[in-house]
């Protein structure tokens, strides 16, 4: 093969790539799509997509997924839908992990919003030597990173009862984290009666939702105490975890 091949066959393969970016750029990959790039694919004779390099084949991934969460929603067709890219694109779930994740938390997003609240199995880690009261539910866990701070100001969005949450309220609310100090790690149960919070060695402190003791933040929780605040930073770092619990407590107050 000589060197023109080489170019020739290195431009087949862009022109391939980039109608496997036009037809996952929507988050979908359709029968009549499949079909035209497979005809594309054999008149160009080029290998599979799943033979591109593992970078452009996730990124190509990560861009339907942007498509989907641009939509605010992700519903049981749209999780349909990127499973079936990323057949199409021979992606290991470790290799796609992260944005997985993120997939998850639109979803549970998307079904909290419909109604449909998560619960916490009783087998759950996190439940572990936690004692619900009668009647008491757990809905969600979250991993956070837990620090004190004895200047924190009283601000965030407030949690009492009948709290009120619409989409994207907390963006401007930001953890009061300057001058805070880390005290470790720790877990955050939300039921239908309180906050709990779990820290790693099994130590547990609570704030009933009535008591007005605790504020929402984008980035995570502020616990008052009579010793100050305890701030509790979401370790995912996504904007739809803050969208989680803010529509959380919402529901879970309502009276």
């Amino acid at each position: 093969m000589g060197i023109k091949d080489w170019f020739g066959g290195d431009k087949k393969k862009a022109a391939y790539r980039e109608k496997v970016k036009e037809a996952v750029s929507d988050g979908k990959l359709s029968q009549t799509d499949l079909h035209d790039l497979e005809k594309l694919r054999q008149e160009l004779e080029v290998g599979e997509a799943a033979e591109d390099r593992t970078s452009i084949r996730r990124e190509m991934y990560d861009e339907a997924f942007d498509a989907k969460r641009s939509q605010g929603q992700l519903t049981q067709t749209g999780l349909l839908d990127m499973a079936k890219i990323q057949k199409f694109l021979a992606l290991r779930d470790d290799q796609v992990a992260e944005t997985r994740m993120e997939m998850n938390r639109l979803r549970t997003l998307t079904e909290i919003r419909k109604g449909n609240l998560p619960t916490v199995p009783p087998t759950h880690t996190a439940l572990r030597g936690v004692k619900l009261e009668p009647e008491e539910v757990a809905f969600y866990t979250l991993q956070v990173q837990m620090l004190s701070s004895h200047s924190a100001p009283d601000d965030g969005i407030h949690v009492v009862p009948n709290f009120k949450y619409s989409e994207g309220d907390s963006r401007s609310h930001f953890l009061p984290e300057q001058g805070a100090k880390p005290i470790g790690d720790g877990v955050v149960i939300i039921t239908n009666q309180r906050l709990i919070v779990r820290t790693e060695s099994g130590r547990q402190a609570s704030v009933k939702y009535g008591e007005g003791q605790s504020a929402l933040y984008n980035e995570g929780l502020r616990v008052k105490g009579s010793m100050g605040n305890t701030l509790l930073k979401f370790k995912s770092g996504a904007d739809e975890t803050a969208e989680i619990v803010g529509e959380l407590l919402k529901a879970v107050t309502a009276k």
